[in-house]
């Protein structure tokens, strides 16, 4: 953690929320509202007898924002194996394990809000990409009215014509989670 105490301007808004919810009577909170405040006053500094894991957790996020302030972006794995133990590789880790589903629902709002409010931050950021893959061969189907190659001369054909390629050899190695193979035959213009 470094020297600075002032908090990012990405979770303005929600530590405004939760000054007012600080500032209500306790028995007029929530469980969910009691456990939020908790991390919301570890992280602004001003509960240091919080619990252990109350502090460990923002000692995470603040190391979060300390890379975030450093770099511009969230951390990305490192695609190298064996994976370098870097500052960006452990983080990536932490994040990791904060996106896992048991992890995410032992979460009260506080923390789930404070994940959300890094800059492109997302929970599932593999079905993202992939998404974002279906969108763009549909766009390019739509624009081109024909499939994209993988041997065009565009790299962005090519990248789109590929994905398609391993989505139709992932069904054949039945490796293909089945909503996404039911999404790819349901599209527009069907990849499968």
């Amino acid at each position: 953690m470094g020297t600075s105490n002032r908090a990012p301007d990405y979770v303005s808004e929600l530590h405004e929320l939760y000054a007012e919810v600080a500032d209500r009577p306790i028995p007029l909170l929530s469980v969910d509202q009691r456990r939020g405040v908790e991390f919301y006053l570890a992280d602004i500094g001003e509960n240091a007898s919080s619990a252990t894991t109350v502090r460990n957790w923002i000692n995470f996020v603040h190391d979060l924002d300390h890379f975030v302030s450093d770099t511009g972006r969230l951390p990305r794995s490192d695609s190298r194996r064996p994976r370098a133990r870097t500052r960006e590789q452990a983080l990536v880790d932490r994040l990791a394990y904060q996106r896992r589903s048991e992890v995410r629902a032992g979460h009260c709002s506080y923390q789930t809000l404070r994940l959300e409010a890094f800059p492109g931050f997302r929970w599932d950021p593999h079905e993202d990409r992939w998404v974002e893959q279906l969108m763009r061969h549909q766009s390019f189907w739509a624009q081109t009215g024909r499939a994209p190659r993988r041997d065009a001369p565009d790299s962005t054909e090519r990248a789109i014509a590929r994905w398609a390629t391993q989505q139709r050899a992932a069904r054949r190695n039945g490796t293909l989670p089945t909503d996404r193979a039911r999404r790819l035959r349901d599209a527009t213009y069907r990849v499968l």
